[in-house]
């Protein structure tokens, strides 16, 4: 990922009930609720080993209520990125979770050069194992978020995923403005406000692949964007002269916090992802 320009995106789902308080939001979260299990199964995408986090109500989910896929950041599973796990999956949907960095190793394992279509494979992949994993029906809708790059895949996989997937829409937060499939980048568990390398600008084949322009095409599925104002790689100002307008299918919220895991906003982050998951969901029932 470009760390120049980029803040990469997450994408995250919260309904109503949210289980252990917005401070602990971007920590390792608070524990789940007593009624939420969670559980860690291992499948094969293309082949590789790729673990999934999956929580759910132990209580039978309305067939209509969609199952939410999360892809942490490129740093892993740890930190920020369990947290916003935790606190999606505290609010009752049914959720998977996988770490963006285990996916991207695996696939570029399997595919050099490593392209959209493969990562959209792959997804589709994740999308039926965790339908099955948590006896989901088949066509159960699904709302694709992330953090940073796991925001960044959601852009890109959006618009290439089957007609089956039944896709509803997309939250991402904290966008990038730009992806490398075939880079490994630092993680985004860090502040960025000094960080002006460009990763992989030395390695020639690296094509970067402009995530903003991607979204109107994402139409009529329903998108938002979540961006810091202090955002080290992209601030929220810059995301708005990016992403344009607002219109009826797509919006931008910009949160006043001090970087790119929204610290000092996260009361105020918490209730806009609660905005921005019903605002998507109700545009796809």
């Amino acid at each position: 990922m470009n760390r120049q320009t980029t803040a990469v995106a997450l994408v995250v789902i919260l309904p109503a009930a949210m289980g252990g308080g917005c401070s602990a939001i971007l920590s390792t979260g608070a524990p789940l609720p007593h009624d939420v299990r969670e559980r860690s199964v291992e499948i094969s995408v293309h082949g590789e080993p790729l673990t999934l986090r999956l929580a759910s109500p132990q209580t039978p989910v309305s067939p209509s209520r969609p199952l939410v896929l999360y892809a942490s950041g490129d740093g892993g599973w740890f930190g920020a990125a369990v947290g916003m796990f935790h606190t999606i999956a505290s609010s009752g949907y049914p959720t998977v979770g996988i770490s963006s960095k285990q996916l991207m190793d695996t696939e570029r394992k399997r595919f050099k050069p490593l392209g959209v279509a493969q990562v959209a494979e792959g997804y589709q992949q994740i999308i039926a194992a965790a339908r099955a994993q948590l006896e989901l029906p088949a066509d159960t809708p699904v709302v694709l978020t992330g953090w940073s790059r796991g925001a960044s895949l959601g852009v890109l996989v959006a618009s290439r995923l089957e007609a089956d997937s039944h896709v509803v829409g997309l939250v991402a937060i904290g966008l990038a403005a730009e992806e490398h499939l075939d880079i490994e980048s630092d993680t985004d568990d860090q502040d960025a406000a000094t960080d002006t390398k460009v990763v992989g600008a030395d390695v020639p084949h690296a094509r970067p692949l402009a995530l903003y322009p991607l979204l109107s095409p994402i139409s009529p599925w329903r998108t938002v964007v979540v961006q810091a104002s202090g955002d080290g790689y992209l601030p929220a100002a810059r995301a708005r002269e990016l992403f344009g307008p607002d219109s009826p299918n797509k919006r931008l919220v910009a949160i006043d916090a001090r970087n790119h895991r929204f610290s000092g906003g996260e009361s105020t982050f918490a209730a806009a992802l609660l905005d921005a998951v019903g605002w998507v969901v109700s545009g796809g029932q």
